[in-house]
């Protein structure tokens, strides 16, 4: 994990804050070859049907936007790079942890491990809801660099009720932060950051991969392309470190 960067705690409205200068990660589901998302569709027309979604496609209509404001003067800046650009162009209909629907956030943990159980959940959940059978997911690991001021929460129970926590959030929110740093209920001896605001990432870089081997009704064990090593998600969750660097 990234050594913390930022300035001593002070009250603001109830809350601390704290500057924040680190590297998060997430992971985001990956694919071996790239598939073209027309494929099976398009009929050799795949271009014909891209350039056709491109004119109601939000992440595009909203890029276009900010490439047109006074601020964006490097088209390929973090802004606007997909990974950045995305989470907060397409509303999430269930909210977040903290955040109601209409207003969107990003989720990073500040190291691997927190990030590997968080998204084994959020995968286990999904994968139940449409009943997939056994299957074996490949996610990509991607690590940012975080810079802006954030509510500090890390004192919040999190097992702290969805109501509530979404009461609390929109008071952060409203308070002007860039979002929260929280301990996340997946695995409370970890650290994360809900991002409110795009403009506080650095470009997104890829690393290691993934492959989540689910059974059917669980995710049985965690991949590592980069070393070959295995791991079991109940060994993830708990506070020692066992991640290899």
């Amino acid at each position: 994990m990234s050594v913390n960067m930022w300035t001593p705690s002070v009250a603001v409205n109830d809350y601390t804050w704290v500057d924040v200068d680190q590297t998060f990660y997430t992971l985001i589901p990956s694919r071996f070859p790239t598939v073209d998302v027309f494929a099976r569709v398009a009929n050799d027309r795949s271009s014909e049907l891209a350039e056709i979604e491109s004119l109601t496609n939000p992440r595009l209509k909203e890029r276009e936007r900010l490439m047109n404001g006074t601020q964006i003067t490097d088209g390929n800046g973090p802004l606007l790079q997909n990974w950045n650009h995305a989470p907060f162009t397409y509303m999430n209909p269930e909210g977040t942890r903290f955040f109601d629907a209409d207003r969107p956030a990003l989720e990073l943990s500040a190291d691997m491990q927190t990030a590997l159980v968080i998204s084994v959940r959020k995968r286990e959940t999904f994968l139940v809801r449409t009943a997939e059978a056994p299957i074996g997911l490949e996610m990509r690991e991607l690590s940012r660099q975080v810079k802006g001021r954030f509510a500090s929460v890390l004192d919040w129970d999190p097992g702290l009720d969805l109501v509530e926590r979404r009461r609390l959030g929109r008071e952060i929110a409203e308070a002007g932060f860039d979002g929260l740093l929280f301990r996340p209920a997946e695995r409370p001896s970890g650290m994360c950051v809900s991002v409110l605001k795009g403009e506080v990432l650095q470009r997104a870089v890829q690393r290691n991969h993934f492959k989540f081997v689910w059974d059917g009704s669980r995710v049985r064990v965690v991949y590592s392309f980069s070393s070959g090593a295995e791991y079991y998600p109940e060994d993830l969750r708990g506070m020692k470190q066992i991640l290899a660097a």
